[in-house]
């Protein structure tokens, strides 16, 4: 009987407790939540796109060999300055060099042939006109023409009248200088297609620039996988980079950037965007393919001589700016959906707000529409948070 005595006012005493705790807790006034706020004012904002990238030169040339062959002469080394048309590199010419002549002589040949054949076309048609001069005079009954010519003339037109010169032999004249020219014409076309042939075996530089590479050696065969030497323009520097799909979305061509990089200390380089890749591309990796990237080429409006080629550099590209803008703290959004939400503390109490969102950095956000100048906003809002509820800004929360 006693046991149970304690058992039931041990139950009251539970019971009472757990009524002083709710009424302290529930009856008790209810202040209002303590929030990190921000006052919306107007900005200067800058937004911009950030990436890595590698330097490349402009202008590059590569020598390179369809079919191997023998390395004759290697005419530079690495780090040499060449001008255009300057000998780089020669391959064994003694095949060519023989086909070469050996073509020469087939034009001398076919050109002898058409002096010969335009020589005895020239001699057939003299010899018709004097036949033909000797009949007209006859008709009209003028002086004969054996009357003012020379014996040996005069014998050769009496010749001509017994033998007249028919058109059918000279059009065969005619026709033999026409065949010899055209032989003629092939010759030479032969004779180009060897000294091009022989002059693809000395490979010269089509760029003023630097040697950066020299593979080849002499008396060696020249490899068709590497290029025999590469020479570049070092003066005017491109930088090559990788955007994602949404900054290559922000990005234009005549767009500017600015390079920096641990080569260059504090100081920047300032470049244009002046191509932007078509087509995005997903490379391969060992987790799956990657992301899709959009290359983009940015010229260098000065090359210092610090960036070499291959050398990684960082690059910011300026979207856009604007002056006097509205603009809240990243942190102070949040989404549902598709839509941009803020709190606006409106008389100490939370007012769900739809914004829309404008250009944007790393730190603040435009806001085009849903708040004005002055408005204050909660910022890192909780998912505990409700439209209404009671809050009061901390001590020390600022503007934005």
């Amino acid at each position: 009987m006693t046991k149970r005595l304690w058992w039931i006012a041990g139950a009251m005493l539970s019971v009472l407790a757990l009524a002083l705790g709710v009424w302290w807790f529930w009856g008790r006034p209810q202040g209002p939540l303590k929030v990190k706020a921000g006052v919306v004012a107007p900005v200067s904002m800058q937004e911009d796109v950030y990436a890595t990238g590698s330097v490349v030169p402009v202008s590059r040339q590569e020598v390179r060999v369809l079919t191997p062959g023998q390395v004759a002469k290697v005419e530079v080394k690495v780090g040499d300055t060449v001008k255009v048309g300057q000998a780089l590199v020669s391959l064994d010419t003694t095949l060519v060099d023989a086909q070469v002549a050996q073509a020469r002589v087939s034009v001398e040949a076919a050109q002898a042939a058409v002096n010969t054949a335009q020589a005895n076309l020239d001699e057939l048609k003299k010899a018709q006109s004097a036949a033909n001069l000797s009949g007209l005079g006859a008709e009209s009954g003028a002086v004969s023409a054996s009357s003012l010519l020379p014996d040996f003339l005069s014998d050769g037109k009496n010749l001509l009248q017994e033998n007249p010169i028919s058109p059918a032999v000279i059009n065969q004249a005619e026709g033999a200088l026409a065949q010899s020219k055209a032989a003629l014409k092939q010759a030479q076309e032969m004779l180009k297609v060897a000294q091009v042939q022989q002059g693809q075996l000395i490979h010269k530089a089509g760029i003023a620039g630097t040697v950066l590479e020299v593979n080849a050696q002499e008396g060696s065969l020249a490899s068709a996988q590497l290029p025999l030497v590469v020479v570049a323009d070092l003066t005017q520097m491109n930088v090559e980079a990788q955007l994602n799909e949404v900054d290559a979305g922000k990005v234009r061509v005549g767009g500017k950037a600015i390079i920096s990089s641990k080569m260059l200390g504090e100081t920047t380089v300032q470049g244009t965007i002046v191509e932007i890749s078509p087509t995005a591309v997903a490379k391969p990796s060992v987790q799956g393919n990657a992301s899709p990237t959009v290359g983009v080429k940015i010229r260098l409006d000065k090359a210092p001589l610090e960036l070499k080629p291959g050398f990684t550099v960082t690059i910011e590209i300026v979207i856009a700016t604007k002056e006097g803008i509205i603009a809240v703290p990243q942190e102070a959004l949040f989404q549902e959906g598709n839509k941009n939400y803020v709190y606006r503390i409106q008389a100490g109490r939370l007012e769900k707000t739809e914004v829309t969102l404008g250009i944007g950095n790393d730190t603040h956000q435009e806001i085009t529409s849903g708040l004005k100048a002055g408005d204050q906003v909660v910022l890192n809002p909780s998912t505990d948070f409700s439209e209404g509820m009671l809050v009061a800004p901390e001590v020390g929360s600022g503007g934005s």
